[in-house]
């Protein structure tokens, strides 16, 4: 089945939002909605898509601050790890199906995985479909998320990353903030390049690594 992917840069921290489905259907997922649901919006209207879910990888500002214009929007139900969505306003909680790893969302016909990447968040989620993976701020180009924040992990993040790095090579990696030298990676790219990847034979040195002063 082919995929449909479009990445939009949207806000004033880098971020990047994503639309994803089966390029046959219109049925179409938004992950991480934020800063600007309308030109996401617009943006799908344009391909001829109609959003039917929103993904959530992780329950931080920057990534669901759109969670609200989504349910005005109306006809879109919004998934996130089940850690993460207490943190979630009141009025969002009520409105978002908890996931668990492993459970899949059905887009159309195509299915998304909820592949559980704690680390920079107790619920921080990877979202994979065939040969993608929308990574939030677990895996970013040539680095991966932060670890010192509330909730964060640096031990839990050696494992996410090892799982990723145990993807097939030719898995495409969607970032969710433009940090790297490209907006798009593959896990064959960062396994050679990312120096995060290159600790994960130590958890005592890849949890120096990332705790290291900056």
């Amino acid at each position: 089945m082919a995929l449909y992917v479009r990445q939009l840069k949207l806000g004033p921290m880098e971020n990047f939002v994503y639309l994803v489905g089966a390029r046959d259907a219109r049925e179409t997922a938004i992950v991480d909605p934020a800063w600007d649901v309308a030109a996401a919006v617009r943006a799908a209207e344009e391909d001829g898509r109609t959003l039917t879910h929103a993904l959530v990888s992780h329950h931080h500002f920057d990534h669901v601050n759109g969670l609200p214009a989504i349910l005005e929007h109306g006809g879109i139900r919004i998934h996130a790890h089940h850690a993460d969505v207490p943190k979630l306003a009141p009025e969002l909680q009520r409105e978002v199906t908890p996931v668990a790893a492993g459970e899949a969302v059905e887009v159309g016909p195509l299915r998304i995985a909820a592949m559980h990447t704690p680390g920079h968040t107790p619920g921080s989620t990877c979202w994979h479909a065939q040969e993608a993976l929308f990574a939030g701020d677990t895996v970013f180009v040539n680095a991966c998320g932060r670890c010192d924040l509330a909730g964060g992990d640096p031990e839990q993040m050696f494992q996410s990353l090892k799982r990723v790095s145990q993807l097939p090579d030719d898995v495409q990696l969607y970032p969710g903030h433009d940090y790297g030298d490209v907006p798009i990676s593959s896990v064959a790219r960062e396994r050679q390049n990312n120096p995060y990847f290159q600790k994960l034979a130590s958890l005592t040195d890849f949890v120096a690594y990332r705790m290291r002063p900056r």
